[in-house]
C-alpha cells in the first residue's frame, strides 16, 4: 500500500519533494481561484448563484438560510448526534474561555501610563467545509471561539446540497454554536463573498476555517483586504513511532486522517524498520474494506513510511515537515514533546487518538497545514480580537518625554514633531504649576515618594453623607434593633482581645450550611458582604477584566472593580428597574457579573428568569448580592450552586440587625467559593461577631421572620400613603422605598432631604438617578417612625407645593 524508505538514503531533492503537500501553489488552482474572485467582485450575488449551480448542483432561491431551518434541523437531528454536538460545543467553549486575553496597564514612570486592550472583532466569517462530507465539528471550532471572544456577528458559509441548503447536521450545529447568519455558499466563492461583501453577504473583518486547496488559495489571495487565520488545506498527519509502537494503532490513525480528502497527506516516520513494514502491511490489509476506500487510497498514493536512525532523527524530520497533526507513539511522549516546536497540535501516546482532537477534547482542530506550523498556530480566541494600545501622559512626564522626543525628531528631519513635543511639555509645566498651587503642602509627595497604582489616584473615600440625626432612615439597617439570640451570644462570648478568632469562621460556616441545607464547601464568610465582593473581584479579575452590573446599583461594585484593575461596565436598567433582555446579553459577555437582588437603591427585584439566564449563559463568575434577600422572600442560592458559576452574597447587617459587627457570607459553586476565601484571607470575622452571627442564624430565624413581616407591611402602607400624596414610589422588595417627585423636578431630592433633616430625620438623597430622576431613599421601620416620617414629609411638601406638580 505504501513504500518503506530509509531517511538516510534520501537525497535533499527527494526529501524536499516529501514536504510538498496537497495542491497548494498549483498554478491551475491559482488561475481558477482568481477567476472566481474576480467574478464575485464584478457580479456579486449573481456570480454566487451561478457557482452553486456549477459546482454544487444546487439551484438556489436565496443565498441565506433562515434560522427557522436551523431550528427544524436541530429538532429533527438524531438525539445521539445532538447530544454529542452539544457536549463538544461545551468542551470547546470551556477550553477557549481559558484563552481569553487580558488588558495590560503599566505605569512606566510617574505620569506615564500605557495600556494594551483586547477588542473583539465586529464581524467574522467562518467557513465550514461540505462537499465529500459534512463537518459540523469544524463549524463548532470556528463559531464557538468567536463567540467566546465576544465577536459582534458570526457569519457561516457552507456548501449547499442538491436541496439548496447545507446538510441538516451543519444547520443544527449553527444553532448549537450560536452563529448569527448562515449562507449556502462553498469553495473559493464563499471566501470571496465574505472578504468582498455582496448585496446579500456582509463583508467581514476576518475569515477563518479549513477547506480544500481552492479555499486555502482564495484566503491567501484575499489576505490583503481581509484578515485570515493560518492557511489550512487538506488534512495532514505524521505518525512518529518507536520500536515499541503498535502498528495497528498507527495504521488506524493514518486511515482515519486519509479518509478526509484524496489530497490529505499521511506519513509515518519510525525508528524501527520492522514497525514501518508492519504498518505498511496493516494498511494493505485494512484499506480495501474501508467504506471510504477510494478517498483513502488516493491520499495514501503519495504517502510512504520513513525509517529514521533514531528518535532524534525522527524528531528532526518532524520539525522540518511541520505537520498539522503529530502523533507521538513513543515510550515517553512527554519527553519527546519538549523537542517539538513545529506542529499544529500534538497527540501523546496510543490512547490519544487524533479523532478525539477532531471532535471531543475541546482543543481547536483548525490548524496550519502545508508546513506553515513553523510560523502559524491553530485557531484560537486570539484570531478573533485585535489589540488597542493607549498612552496617557501628565504634566511632569510630558516634560521628561520631550527631552527624548524632540532631539530624536530633529535628528530624523521632522521639526514639526519636535515642536509638538516641546509644546506638550510647556502645557505640562503649566498644569504642574497649577496643581502645585492648588495642593496643600502636606498633600504634595516629595520627589521619589511611592505612588499608588493609577486607580487609587482618582478614588475617593466612601462617604454616606450621614450627619447625626434623631431618626436615621438613610442606612437601611434594622430599626427594630438587634437579633436577641445574637445579643445573648455576645454577652456569653465576652471580650477576649488577646485571642485570635478562628481563621475562616468555621462555626459560622457550619451555621450557614445548616440554615440553608447546603454543604459547608459551598460557604465562606467575610467582613460584611462588601468584603466578599472585593475578594471575589480580586480572585477572578485579571487586569482589564470587565465587571458588568445593572445600573444604578450598589456603588461599591464600581469602586471595587476599579480598585482591582478591572473595567466597570454599567448596564442601564429598563423602566421601573426592569432587567431587560438586551441588558442580559451585555451582562453575559462580562468576565464577572454583579447583580444586586433586590437592587439598591431602587428596591426592585430583578426578574428571576432573567437572572437564571445570566447564570446559564454568562462566561464568567456571577455574583448575586442578596443583602436585602430576607425582605424579598426568595433566594437564588440553589440556582447559583447548580450553575457552576454563581455565588450568592448575604449579610447579617439588615434583617438581623447586626450592622455594627460586619458579618457577611457567600454560598455558591465550591470552586468559586474556595477562590474567594483564599482571596479574602484569614481572620476577617472577629470571635464575638462569629458567635453572634451563628446564634442569629441558628436561633433567631423566627424573630427575623417576624421583623420581616412587620417591615413589609409598613413598607406597603407607607408606599400607598406616599402615592396618595402624588409622589412616585418604585415597587420595592427590600426594607426601603425609593421616592421621587411626580414632576421629576431637578433639585427636589436635596430640598426634601434638607427639609427632613431640619426636622431631625435623615434620608438618602439621589440627584438625577439614572432611569428615575431625583429621589430619596427611606428605610422602613416601626410604626411610630413611619408616622413621624409621613407627617414631616407632608410639612416639607406643603412648604414646597411645586414638588408634587
Amino acid at each position: 500500500m505504501i513504500p518503506v524508505r530509509r531517511l538516510s538514503e534520501l537525497d535533499d531533492e527527494v526529501r524536499d519533494r516529501l514536504l510538498i503537500r496537497g495542491r497548494t501553489g498549483d498554478p491551475a488552482v491559482e488561475r481558477a481561484v482568481e477567476t472566481i474572485i474576480q467574478d464575485v467582485r464584478d457580479r456579486g450575488d449573481d456570480a454566487l448563484l451561478e457557482l452553486a449551480r456549477r459546482f454544487d448542483g444546487a439551484d438556489l432561491e436565496a443565498l441565506e438560510v433562515p434560522k427557522s431551518a436551523w431550528d427544524d434541523a436541530l429538532t429533527g437531528l438524531d438525539p445521539a448526534v445532538r447530544d454529542a454536538l452539544t457536549a463538544a460545543a461545551g468542551t470547546i467553549r470551556r477550553f477557549h474561555e481559558m484563552q481569553r486575553p487580558t488588558a495590560t496597564v503599566w505605569e512606566a514612570r510617574p505620569g506615564l501610563v500605557l495600556g494594551r486592550r483586547p477588542d473583539p472583532l465586529r464581524r467574522v466569517g467562518v467557513y465550514a467545509p461540505g462537499g465529500r462530507a459534512a463537518y459540523p465539528s469544524s463549524l463548532l471550532m470556528g463559531v464557538v471561539p468567536a463567540k467566546v471572544a465576544g465577536v459582534g456577528q458570526v457569519v457561516v458559509c457552507s456548501p449547499p446540497g442538491p436541496d439548496g441548503r447545507p446538510s441538516p447536521v451543519l444547520m443544527a450545529a449553527c444553532a448549537i454554536a450560536g452563529a448569527d447568519r448562515l449562507f449556502a455558499l462553498g469553495g473559493a466563492g464563499a471566501i470571496a463573498a465574505l472578504a468582498l461583501g455582496t448585496a446579500s453577504v456582509p463583508r467581514v473583518d476576518r475569515v477563518v476555517g479549513p477547506g480544500n486547496a481552492y479555499v486555502a488559495a482564495a484566503k491567501q489571495r484575499l489576505a490583503s483586504i481581509v484578515g485570515i487565520d493560518s492557511p489550512a488545506g487538506p488534512s495532514e498527519l505524521l505518525v512518529l513511532a518507536d520500536g515499541g509502537a503498535d502498528p495497528a494503532v498507527a495504521a488506524g490513525e493514518m486511515i482515519a486522517q486519509a479518509e478526509h480528502d484524496p489530497d490529505a497527506a499521511v506519513f509515518l516516520v519510525a525508528t524501527s524498520a520492522a514497525v514501518a513494514v508492519a504498518v505498511a502491511e496493516e494498511l494493505r490489509r485494512r484499506v480495501p474494506d474501508e467504506p471510504r476506500r477510494e478517498v483513502i487510497e488516493a491520499a495514501l498514493a503519495g504517502s510512504c513510511a520513513l525509517v529514521a536512525e533514531d528518535l532524534a532523527g525522527a524528531l528532526a524530520f518532524a520539525e522540518r515537515y511541520a505537520p498539522e497533526h503529530l502523533l507521538l507513539l513513543v515510550e515517553v511522549p512527554r519527553e519527546a514533546l519538549e523537542q517539538v516546536r513545529a506542529a499544529g497540535t500534538v497527540f501523546l501516546g496510543p490512547r490519544s487518538s487524533v479523532a478525539f482532537g477532531d471532535y471531543a477534547t475541546g482543543a481547536n482542530h483548525v490548524l496550519p497545514t502545508g508546513g506553515r506550523a513553523r510560523s502559524y498556530s491553530g485557531l484560537g480566541v486570539d484570531d478573533f480580537i485585535r489589540w488597542t494600545t493607549w498612552q496617557e501622559v501628565d504634566g511632569d512626564a510630558a516634560v521628561e518625554l520631550a527631552r527624548v522626543a524632540a532631539p530624536l525628531a530633529e535628528a530624523e528631519g521632522l521639526p514639526g514633531h519636535a515642536a509638538a513635543a516641546r509644546r506638550a511639555a510647556e502645557r505640562g509645566e503649566e498644569a504642574a504649576g497649577v496643581g502645585a498651587a492648588e495642593e496643600s503642602a502636606p498633600a504634595t509627595a516629595p520627589e521619589g515618594a511611592p505612588r499608588p497604582r493609577a486607580p487609587y489616584r482618582s478614588l475617593t473615600r466612601y462617604d454616606p453623607a450621614r450627619p447625626p440625626l434623631e431618626l436615621e432612615l438613610s442606612a437601611n439597617t434594622n430599626l427594630w434593633g438587634a437579633c436577641p439570640p445574637a445579643v445573648a451570644a455576645l454577652r456569653r462570648a465576652g471580650a477576649r482581645p488577646t485571642e485570635y478568632p478562628t481563621p475562616y469562621a468555621e462555626t459560622l460556616k457550619a451555621a450557614v450550611a445548616g440554615t440553608w441545607g447546603v454543604d459547608p464547601s459551598t460557604v465562606t464568610t467575610g467582613c460584611g458582604s462588601d468584603d466578599l465582593i472585593d475578594s471575589a473581584l480580586r480572585a477572578f479579575c485579571e487586569p482589564g477584566a470587565v465587571v458588568a452590573f445593572p445600573a444604578p446599583t450598589f456603588p461599591m461594585a464600581d469602586v471595587f472593580a476599579r480598585m482591582n484593575d478591572a473595567r466597570p461596565r454599567p448596564v442601564p436598567l429598563g423602566a421601573d428597574g426592569v432587567l431587560e433582555a438586551e441588558a442580559v446579553d451585555v451582562l453575559c459577555d462580562a468576565d464577572v457579573v454583579y447583580i444586586c437582588r433586590p437592587n439598591n437603591p431602587t428596591g426592585a427585584l430583578p426578574d428571576r428568569a432573567a437572572v437564571e439566564r445570566v447564570l446559564s449563559e454568562a462566561r464568567g463568575l456571577v455574583l448575586i448580592d442578596e443583602a436585602y434577600g430576607e425582605f424579598a422572600g426568595e433566594s437564588m442560592v440553589g440556582s447559583a450552586i447548580a450553575s457552576g458559576r454563581g455565588v450568592v452574597l448575604r449579610t447579617l447587617s439588615k434583617a438581623y440587625g447586626l450592622a455594627g459587627l460586619r458579618v457577611g457570607y457567600a454560598i455558591g459553586d465550591p470552586a468559586a467559593v474556595r477562590a474567594i476565601e483564599l482571596s479574602r484571607g484569614p481572620y476577617k470575622v472577629g470571635g464575638p461577631a462569629e458567635a453572634a452571627a451563628a446564634a442569629a442564624l441558628l436561633e433567631g430565624w423566627s424573630w427575623m421572620n417576624d421583623i420581616v413581616e412587620r417591615t413589609v407591611a409598613n413598607r406597603e402602607r407607607l408606599a400607598d400613603d406616599l402615592r396618595d400624596r402624588g409622589l412616585r414610589v418604585l415597587q420595592s422588595a427590600a426594607n426601603f422605598l425609593l421616592v421621587g417627585a411626580a414632576d421629576d423636578r431637578a433639585g427636589w431630592a436635596g430640598e426634601v432631604k434638607a427639609g427632613l433633616a431640619a426636622r431631625g430625620i435623615g434620608v438618602r438623597a439621589f440627584d438625577a438617578l439614572p432611569g428615575f430622576g431625583d429621589a430619596i431613599r427611606v428605610t422602613i421601620g416601626p410604626d411610630p417612625y413611619m408616622r413621624r416620617l409621613a407627617a414631616s414629609l407632608g410639612e416639607v411638601l406643603e412648604a414646597r407645593p411645586a414638588v408634587t406638580g
